[in-house]
């Protein structure tokens, strides 16, 4: 397209104002191309195990960052008029749409007042509690079990469950209220060392058992808990997770948030580090759910499958969890939704997954600051098979 300027009696404005903008158009297309191909291999992301590319894994996730940054490209080359660079941009943003929905959803109905749940509601919150310490270091215990009791689950899987400090685990099951049974295993299986996992059910817990994936190189503790659980006359099966971490510390994060790994001499040996426990625990991670989603499959009974799973939606681990699932944010979250109090507040790392046996009636993400998670609140329904 001819680009038209005002010209002065020399014609050297118009001329250097042309070269700007024909400068300005190379390098939007150099980064368009860079960007489509981020968009390609972030689509490609949860079907590529970490184990064979664990550059996919990075890519899940930056995914908002980068779609949106496509987005923003898309326009540009709107505003140009360039259909040669906005159409397939424009390509590309459509195969996207599908996966909007596991980062924001769209709430087009009004809502009047709090919406009253029938009292049958079967209620499940999932929180990783950072062993009850909270940013200041501070035991965070008694403020847990206040609210807790405030939002009064019938089953609560907790992740980060405090073993270290028996003091702490036994305040905290005097302050609930009164009901529940507790099921508790760390990778010993006694529960009795290290972090371990909880469920703590209302409904009478049948049988329970840890899961220690073989291919875990983690030795601390266990990667699962399961409990089976006693709802009217059937049974359900709770897995309660946490998969294995990131390991990116607030030292971490604080220096890639300020970019200062563009200006530190030593910014070399930084990123390899953190590129390094990226691949290795990625790597260690897709090991864990290639064993644990084969569990969960083979499950005869109904599913709630939740906890602290250290991958966004856009990823291998989320895909081979959620498989044949329903994921509570997408049946009825209500705008962006983040579990994580870290990189401005952009990850969904924890879930609640249900079996079709369920109905989603509400997702609830309250905003706490008892830990660097926040919990995540559902209610569901349970269609009985039986007659």
């Amino acid at each position: 397209m001819e680009c038209w300027v005002y010209d002065s009696d020399s014609g050297r404005p118009g001329r250097r104002r042309g070269l700007f903008v024909w400068l300005l158009d190379a390098a939007f297309a150099v980064v368009t191309a860079l960007v489509a191909l981020l968009l390609l291999f972030m689509y490609l992301a949860p079907y590529v195990s970490p184990d064979a590319s664990w550059v996919f894994s990075v890519l899940g996730l930056v995914a908002p960052v980068i779609y949106v940054s496509g987005l923003v490209l898309f326009l540009y080359w709107v505003i140009r008029w360039r259909w040669g660079y906005a159409s397939p941009m424009l390509v590309l943003l459509l195969l996207g749409v599908p996966k909007i929905s596991l980062y924001y959803k769209i709430d087009t109905l009004r809502h009047y007042g709090e919406p009253v749940y029938d009292r049958s509601a079967l209620k499940v919150m999932a929180y990783n509690v950072r062993m009850f310490y909270g940013d200041d270091g501070r035991s965070t215990v008694d403020s847990l079990a206040a609210f807790v009791n405030r939002y009064d689950p019938d089953i609560l899987c907790i992740e980060e469950f405090s073993d270290l400090a028996r003091g702490a685990t036994m305040r905290f099951d005097s302050l609930i209220a009164p009901g529940y049974r507790r099921a508790i295993y760390s990778r010993d299986g006694e529960g009795t060392a290290g972090v371990a996992l909880a469920v703590y059910s209302k409904l009478r817990i049948l049988a329970s058992g840890a899961v220690d994936c073989v291919n875990d190189v983690d030795t601390t503790r266990a990667t699962a808990v399961w409990a089976d659980l006693r709802l009217d006359r059937d049974t359900v099966r709770v897995f309660c997770n946490h998969l294995r971490s990131t390991h990116i510390k607030s030292s971490d994060s604080d220096y890639l948030m300020n970019y200062r790994f563009l200006t530190d001499t030593a910014s070399h040996e930084k990123l390899h580090s953190i590129l390094s426990r990226l691949r290795y625990n990625s790597i260690s991670r897709s090991h864990q759910v290639d064993s644990l989603s084969q569990m969960i499959a083979a499950t005869p009974h109904a599913r709630i499958v939740c906890g602290d799973f250290n991958d966004t939606p856009l990823s291998y681990t989320y895909r081979l969890m959620s498989r044949g699932l329903q994921d509570a944010f997408r049946e009825k979250g209500r705008g962006f939704s983040h579990t994580y109090r870290g990189f401005y507040n952009t990850f969904r790392i924890d879930y609640v997954l249900v079996s079709d046996d369920f109905e989603v009636l509400s997702y609830e993400v309250p905003s706490v600051e008892f830990s660097d998670h926040h919990p995540v609140f559902v209610r569901l329904k349970y269609n009985s098979q039986r007659q």
